[in-house]
C-alpha cells in the first residue's frame, strides 16, 4: 500500500480546500492519513500524485471521494446496551406531550447502519411515524447507497447477534431480504427520513432537536474541532435535549470553556444538555 507523508497530506488537504471549499485540516492527522491511503488503494492509484491529479482534473470524483473518506458504521445495533437503555430509560418514559414535534438528528451518517438501527428501534416502539429523523451525509453517493437499502452480507451476522442481545420484539431478518452478496434492508423504514448534505462544520444543522446520536465519529477530528462540534450540538438541542456518543468517546472541554453537558449515563456515554 502507498504510504503518505505529512507533506503529501497537507498538499491534498490544501487542494481540496482550494477547489471544493472543504477544510479537512479538522480531521486528526492519523485518521486522515489512513483514509487517504485507503482511497488511493481502492481506486488503484499508483501514488499520492495520482490522487492529487484525480481530484484536480475530475470534479465528479470528489463526491465519490467524500463517500470513501468517511468511515462507515461497522454493524447494526452496535453496543446493544446503549439501545436497551434508550428504550427502557428514555423513550418508555416519554408521554404524548413530550413526543410532540420530537426531532432526532444523526450528524454523521455514512452507510446507514445507525440509521436503520434507529428506525427498526422506533418501529418496535410504535414511534417511527411520530418522530422526525434528520440524517446528515457528506456526499450524494452516501445518500443514494443508503436509500438503496443495500448492506454487506458479511456484516449482517454480527448485526443479527447484536439485535438478539438488544432483546428486540421480532427477528432482525424481518427487516431485510438476502441476496447473493448483500442484503437489502426494508427501505420503507426510512421513507420519512430527511437527508441533509453538509460538510463537517454542520452549517445546515436542524433546530430544536430532542435527541442527537453521533457515535464513534468525534474520534476522527482534531481536539479543536471536537470542541466546536460540541458547541454546535449544544446549540442544536432543545432545552431538555439528549446527546449519545460512542462508548469510548469522552466530552472534553477547554478549561476556559463552560460545561455544556451533564451525564445521564456515563457508562453508555449518554448526556443531557446543560443550560448555560
Amino acid at each position: 500500500m502507498v504510504e503518505l507523508g505529512i507533506v503529501d497530506i497537507r498538499e491534498i488537504v490544501r487542494l481540496i480546500n482550494s477547489n471544493y471549499g472543504y477544510d479537512f485540516s479538522i480531521f486528526a492527522l492519523t485518521s486522515m492519513k489512513y483514509r487517504l491511503e485507503h482511497i488511493i488503494a481502492k481506486n488503484n492509484l499508483p501514488n499520492p500524485e495520482g490522487l492529487f491529479r484525480k481530484l484536480s482534473d475530475q470534479p465528479d470524483f470528489f463526491d465519490v471521494f467524500l463517500n470513501q473518506l468517511t468511515v462507515p458504521s461497522t454493524e447494526m445495533f452496535r453496543d446493544p446496551s446503549v439501545w436497551r437503555w434508550l428504550r427502557e430509560n428514555y423513550f418508555n418514559n416519554l408521554d404524548d406531550r413530550q413526543l410532540s414535534n420530537f426531532k432526532i438528528w444523526l450528524p454523521y451518517t455514512v452507510s446507514g447502519g445507525e440509521l436503520f438501527t434507529l428506525t427498526v428501534f422506533l418501529k418496535e416502539l410504535n414511534l417511527l411515524d411520530k418522530v422526525k429523523i434528520y440524517a446528515t451525509c457528506a456526499s450524494d453517493t452516501s445518500i443514494e447507497q443508503i436509500r438503496s437499502g443495500e448492506y454487506p452480507l458479511k456484516k449482517i451476522e454480527v448485526s443479527v447477534e447484536n439485535y438478539k442481545r438488544f432483546q428486540g420484539d421480532a427477528e432482525l431478518t424481518d427487516f431485510y431480504s438476502e441476496e447473493k452478496y448483500s442484503v437489502i434492508r426494508d427501505t420503507s423504514l426510512i421513507k420519512n427520513v430527511e437527508f441533509i448534505k453538509d460538510d463537517f462544520n454542520y452549517n445546515n444543522a436542524p433546530k430544536n432537536v430532542r435527541l442527537i446520536i453521533m457515535r464513534n465519529a468525534l474520534i476522527y477530528f482534531t481536539p479543536a474541532h471536537q470542541e466546536k462540534l460540541m458547541k454546535i450540538m449544544h446549540e442544536t438541542l432543545s432545552a431538555n435535549g439528549t446527546l449519545v456518543l460512542g462508548l469510548k468517546e469522552l466530552i472534553r472541554t477547554n478549561s476556559n470553556s463552560p460545561v455544556l453537558f451533564d451525564p445521564l449515563n456515563q457508562n453508555e456515554s449518554i448526556y443531557k444538555k446543560r443550560l448555560v
